[in-house]
């Protein structure tokens, strides 16, 4: 008779490139959707309705904590209305968070402590979304050529920083570090490959270096159409990524480009076939995608957020599909 795999263990031997009894999964959702089913069945309900195998902790340094941001919220997500600085140079005497500060590694240590059989993904901010709320995006794009000394600047303030927390966080017991910042669209990478490299990825060697040095893997998520600069993600070193939405990434090009080298912590889509189309859809969908992605075993099913009107009845039969796909 076979064992069954604790989450932990499934999700371990993904990252040791071993092949699991089932695939591991996460998923995310609007928040107020998810407010409602933490009501209905207990903090966090992916957990403790549906069991999902991966737990994302927060370990964000609070930059920018000393400006006031204006903002408004639409029940589902806040949005930031106005750039923190009129000019980019404001920001290079600006306050920076303590990495030493414990409360920083507090949700990190309650999920372990309290989950003790399930994977650990660490999530820390990547450099460019931690600019964004100085300037947004349209007017940072435009600092990296306009006032790119300024910016470097201030990434070499923020640096040691990020170090210094990805140090403290792999000391912990977690699985993976979780580097996040949106750096596609629907068309592609928001800036050149070349910015990416000079104003991300360089000011997260020693990130990526410290956490494969504790023995942790390293992902990054980032939404939209990733498939063209997937070979940045691979010469940097990173171990994987998500979402990889299906609406805009062929997975079957996903497999190809990538040749083993990514592991993909995503896959599933949230925006079309889930939320809108039929028990029938949703499960042949998670049938299709399993397998065009799980063949290697490099797979970990998530989504990124499932909107609010999804039915119930699908985000049952998503789940169900998931745990039908076996080695």
């Amino acid at each position: 008779m076979s064992i069954r795999l604790t989450s932990r263990e499934r999700v371990r031997m993904v990252l040791d490139g071993k092949t699991p009894d089932l695939v591991p999964f996460n998923f995310w959702m609007d928040r107020d959707a998810m407010a409602d089913y933490d009501k209905q069945w207990g903090h966090d309900f992916r957990l403790t309705h549906y069991g999902v195998d991966v737990i994302e902790a927060f370990a964000t340094l609070p930059f920018w904590s000393s400006m006031e941001m204006k903002t408004i919220n639409d029940g589902k997500t806040v949005w930031q209305t106005e750039p923190l600085v009129e000019d980019i140079s404001e920001a290079l005497d600006l306050p920076l968070p303590d990495p030493t500060d414990p409360a920083l590694y507090a949700d990190v240590a309650a999920k372990r402590e309290k989950n003790p059989d399930k994977a650990i993904f660490a999530m820390m901010i990547a450099p460019l979304d931690i600019l964004q709320p100085l300037r947004l995006a349209e007017n940072l794009y435009m600092d990296l050529y306009d006032n790119a000394d300024v910016i470097h600047q201030i990434l070499g303030r923020v640096k040691p920083l990020l170090i210094e927390t990805a140090r403290r966080v792999c000391e912990m017991d977690i699985d993976v570090l979780y580097l996040a910042g949106d750096i596609c669209g629907r068309d592609g990478a928001l800036v050149s490959p070349t910015h990416l490299c000079e104003f991300l990825f360089e000011y997260l060697k020693e990130v990526i270096e410290i956490a494969h040095t504790a023995g942790k893997k390293v992902f990054y998520h980032t939404d939209g159409y990733v498939l063209n600069i997937l070979d940045l993600f691979i010469e940097y070193g990173f171990d994987g990524i998500n979402p990889v939405e299906p609406r805009y990434n062929d997975p079957a090009e996903f497999v190809k480009r990538t040749n083993g080298k990514l592991m993909l912590y995503g896959g599933l889509d949230n925006c079309n076939i889930i939320p809108n189309g039929s028990v029938k859809d949703v499960e042949e969908h998670v049938r299709s995608q399993f397998r065009a992605l799980g063949h290697s075993g490099r797979l970990i099913f998530s989504t990124h957020d499932i909107p609010s009107h999804c039915p119930l009845q699908n985000l049952d039969c998503m789940v169900n599909a998931i745990r039908n796909c076996c080695y």
